[in-house]
């Protein structure tokens, strides 16, 4: 997350408003009352799933956002920022939900709030870091993350990272604050993570586990060497308690990995991260699971999100942020919204709807294709060969009475979802295939005649559970092939 926000002014020192600290004293006011119950910053297990039913077809299961709060014009694909906010996080205290970015041209850490997850969000005025601690020289403030209070405890704690005055590497701080808003107070001395034989360090993540250990994650910043750290720190959070140990170090990925965020789900720890460079359109995140805290940790096949699987509505998504409370699971993320030349671009901020396939995370807003072939077939419908088809197979030919396709999917939310069907139709004319919702009959789908060897799509709008669901196309008239479902 390196990390220009796209600014020219970021180049040169920023200078802390005054208004930060006016606009934290009100805010101050608002959350003190609320502040001995503001819950930690552990994030809670994931929903457990319902059990698939006797036939062994899925059922709909809570383990998504039961339903997210979505203020007019809200899409997971569209920023809820669209001014530079890049790498940010974002916590909720007495109702308020506050997030953080890296330094732009306002502040060093700007914070913006808002009333739920999905906006709408307001940048606040002024800067929420006072100042930089002595080692740290301005402009480069990166990837702030703010944890709540512990019991027994007064202040948020941020971590940052910065620059040193006495070295060409990036170090991690620390500051505290009685407010979330700021202004945030360094912690004097020596850096709190600077492993300058590893080209320092950035991306600060904290992690708390339930028993109230506390971890910080972080990225190694040599290019040839980056990798991902974890380390324990002392139960205030200020200082460190252990020797670091590596999780993760870049191996299929492009470039290089960044950007970790640590939580539990389904009974593992999965680190979600980041891949590429930051201010290209092969930025990524990804994600690895582990049986334990300190691994070994077992890297997903595939990113979760990128800017091909959004077909290119964001551009460059990554630095992600697990965010958790009483409506659900979100990812908080940025992507490139403006190009400035070389590494100079903007981020703005988004923030998608998380479910939960056990230990699988599943992003709202991320087309997801199900091979028809995988689906269950009944009797009058078969896999195809098919080489110029989405796994060189199909299914079909759908030309009698009772041919039925049933393909599982999972919804991270529950609420409306399109439902493209990938087909073929070379009988001449127009053919309706019934779509259905765990049994529940819906509208037809035409399949309109195509021609050749050629493939084209029907969309239909479906209401879904969150977890898995059942989608079932049955034969009404005329005949065709289907290549798959893909689920938006």
């Amino acid at each position: 997350m390196n990390r220009w926000a796209g600014d020219p002014r970021l180049r040169g020192p920023l200078t802390p408003l005054i208004a930060g600290a006016a606009i934290s004293a009100v805010v101050a006011l608002v959350v003190a009352i609320a502040n001995a119950c503001v819950p930690g910053s552990g994030r809670p297990e994931a929903r457990p799933s319902r059990p698939a039913a006797a036939s062994g077809a899925p059922v709909p299961s809570p383990a998504g956002t039961p339903g997210p709060i979505t203020p007019p014009g809200y899409a997971p694909d569209r920023p809820v920022l669209d001014r530079p906010f890049a790498d940010p996080s974002v916590i909720k205290v007495a109702g308020t939900y506050f997030a953080y970015g890296t330094n732009n041209g306002e502040a060093a850490m700007p914070v913006a709030t808002a009333p739920s997850p999905t906006g709408p969000w307001t940048r606040t005025p002024g800067d929420g870091l006072a100042r930089l601690p002595a080692w740290a020289t301005t402009g480069r403030t990166w990837a702030p993350e703010v944890v709540p209070p512990r019991p027994g405890q007064a202040s948020y704690t941020l971590y940052f990272s910065a620059r040193r005055k006495d070295a060409d590497v990036q170090c991690i701080g620390a500051a505290t604050a009685s407010s979330p808003a700021g202004p945030f107070v360094p912690v004097e001395g020596d850096p709190l993570v600077c492993p300058r034989q590893l080209g320092g360090a950035i991306d600060p993540a904290s992690h708390i586990e339930p028993d109230g250990t506390r971890y910080l994650l972080y990225k190694s910043d040599a290019r040839e060497t980056s990798s991902i750290f974890l380390v324990r720190l002392s139960p205030d959070g200020l200082g460190i308690a252990a020797a670091p140990v590596k999780l993760i170090g870049r191996e299929s990925e492009p470039v290089l990995v960044e950007a970790p965020d640590l939580v539990k789900r389904g009974g593992k720890y999965v680190l979600l991260y980041s891949s590429g460079w930051y201010f290209r359109s092969n930025y990524q995140t990804r994600y690895a699971t582990a049986p334990s805290i300190e691994g070994p940790y077992t890297k997903a096949p595939a990113p979760l999100q990128s800017t091909e699987a959004y077909g290119r509505r964001i551009d460059g998504p990554g630095s992600a942020d697990v965010l958790s409370d009483d409506t659900g699971d979100y990812l908080v993320f940025h992507g490139i919204i403006g190009y400035h030349g070389g590494a100079n671009v903007n981020r703005g901020m988004y923030v998608a709807p998380l479910g939960w396939d056990g230990a699988r995370p599943v992003v709202r807003g991320v087309p997801v294709r199900y091979e028809a072939e995988a689906g269950r077939l009944n009797g009058c419908v078969s896999a195809l060969d098919r080489p110029n088809a989405s796994g060189r197979k199909a299914v079909g030919p759908f030309d009698r009475d009772g041919c039925r396709l049933e393909v599982p999917v999972f919804a991270p939310t529950a609420g409306r979802y399109t439902v493209r069907t990938q087909y073929a139709n070379r009988s001449g004319r127009d053919t309706d295939l019934e779509l259905s919702v765990n049994g529940t009959a819906g509208a037809p789908v035409r399949l309109r005649a195509t021609g050749g060897a050629d493939w084209t799509s029907a969309a239909a709008d479906v209401e879904l559970g969150a977890g898995w669901n059942t989608l079932g196309l049955r034969r009404l008239t005329g005949q065709g092939q289907v290549d798959y479902l893909e689920l938006r």
